[in-house]
């Protein structure tokens, strides 16, 4: 039985009507029926089922629950207060007169029904009402459903105990792709991503796109890891086709922040996070969300497409370090500006060292990259009039990945700054707080 969508029924419909929906609609696996006999004075009789189940439908039988009707509408007041958790309700009455209808209406109720419609149509008619709100929170690009769906989905499941797993995903530097691709192209890097999706899943598995380039799917634990692995090959595997035959080649997409600061940025790719039953208990989507997000932190630092599961945790844990400084190197020939930067970096929190020429920094860079203390270099192309900054720049890059490079350049050659290996093309002169800004960027990418 699934909890795609849910319907709850309330009251007593005739016995033929009510066989016919439990049997057609259970039949379908994409949506489950209860049914509550009793309303109460103020509910108490459904509540319970609506704090467990979180239906996507309630249908109050008005004539089986009681004569006058206060009691329903009193409840359908009630529930217009809850409007994000329990819509749309549905009224059926017979013989009501016009007053009483829109009395209903004015109180929360969203539809009135005849109960002497044919069993099709009625059934039709809850259908359309629950597509309708299945397709006002889906995403207008993708058509997967939004964030408040995916909320009621999971929080149903956790409230049933069933075990579960939830795959945060992020398209990462999707925000870049579309500044240089268009809109267009980003949308269809979207819809390609997701039709990539509903071709891996498997009822029971859900799968919602809650923001611009991220997107969630439930699963069952034991098959968490496995998506994750596939999804990443399989995008790798898809994602040569979103570029132009030059970011193809070259392997990066180049950001013009301005006129003069241009930044080198990976191609797109895949950070999931996976949170899960299994590993520890969750009573709300909330908890479990953001469990999922802190692992798909972790996975995005790591390069290219990539997961991380919380699971991976309960292999043991290694005594915590003493949380250091943020490593930076920056080879520059200007005494001056060696000194303003060495000053003002570490007033920052860094730890800065400064050198002057080549064979320094490559000493420097050997040292504190055995040790792990290393995080970022700001060099200079041009020194002494050579390009050996450059140079330096390739070598950084193609020996220490995980080191980013800041080029404070006066050679005004963007394309091939940028191809040396640097992230971040800076030409002189520039504002300090210009570059402490991109510093903190780069560093946040890497934490």
């Amino acid at each position: 039985m699934s909890d795609f969508q849910l319907m709850l029924l309330v009251g007593n419909p005739q016995t033929e009507l009510l066989s016919s929906m439990m049997a057609d609609f259970s039949a379908d696996t994409m949506l489950t029926v209860l049914h509550s006999e009793r309303l109460g004075a103020n509910g108490e009789h459904v509540q319970p089922i609506l704090e467990n189940a979180w239906p996507d439908l309630i249908c109050l039988f008005a004539d089986d629950l009681e004569a006058q009707g206060e009691d329903v509408l009193a409840y359908c007041f009630q529930l217009r207060e809850q409007v994000v958790k329990y819509r749309p309700v549905l009224v059926v009455q017979s013989s009501s007169p016009e007053e009483k209808r829109i009395q209903y209406l004015i109180q929360g109720a969203d539809d009135i029904f005849d109960p002497h419609l044919s069993i099709e149509e009625f059934k039709v008619r809850l259908l359309v009402h629950l597509r309708r709100n299945l397709d006002f929170s889906a995403n207008e690009i993708t058509k997967l459903p939004g964030l408040q769906f995916t909320n009621k989905v999971v929080q149903r499941r956790l409230n049933q105990h069933k075990p579960l797993a939830m795959l945060s995903i992020e398209l990462d530097h999707f925000d870049v792709y579309s500044e240089i691709y268009g809109d267009l192209a980003a949308r269809q890097v979207l819809k390609t991503f997701a039709a990539l999706l509903v071709q891996l899943m498997l009822m029971p598995d859900f799968i919602s796109h809650t923001d611009e380039n991220h997107f969630v799917v439930v699963t069952t634990p034991d098959k968490a890891e496995k998506i994750s692995s596939l999804l990443c090959r399989q995008f790798e595997n898809a994602a040569p086709n979103f570029y132009s035959e030059k970011d193809r080649k070259q392997g990066y997409m180049v950001s013009v922040v301005s006129d003069n600061i241009s930044r080198r940025v990976p191609l797109l790719s895949l950070s999931i996070g996976i949170a899960s039953t299994d590993t520890q208990p969750f009573d709300t989507f909330l908890t479990l969300f953001t469990a999922a997000q802190q692992m798909k932190t972790l996975a995005r630092m790591k390069p290219g497409c990539s997961w991380q599961s919380d699971r991976l945790r309960l292999a043991g844990s290694k005594p915590q370090r003493e949380k250091q400084k943020p490593g930076i190197l920056v080879l520059e020939t200007d005494a001056a500006l060696a000194y303003l930067l060495k000053t003002t970096l570490e007033m920052e929190g860094y730890d800065v060292e400064v050198v002057s020429n080549i064979d320094d920094a490559r000493l420097a860079l050997q040292e504190k990259a055995a040790h792990q203390v290393l995080n970022l270099v700001i060099l200079d192309a041009l020194i002494n009039d050579q390009e050996s900054g450059l140079l330096l720049a390739g070598e950084i890059h193609q020996q220490h990945p995980d080191i980013s490079i800041i080029c404070t350049s006066s050679l005004h050659n963007r394309q091939r700054v940028l191809q040396s290996g640097v992230d971040l093309y800076l030409p002189k002169p520039f504002e300090l707080s210009s570059l402490f800004s991109w510093i903190h960027r780069l560093l946040q990418r890497m934490s």
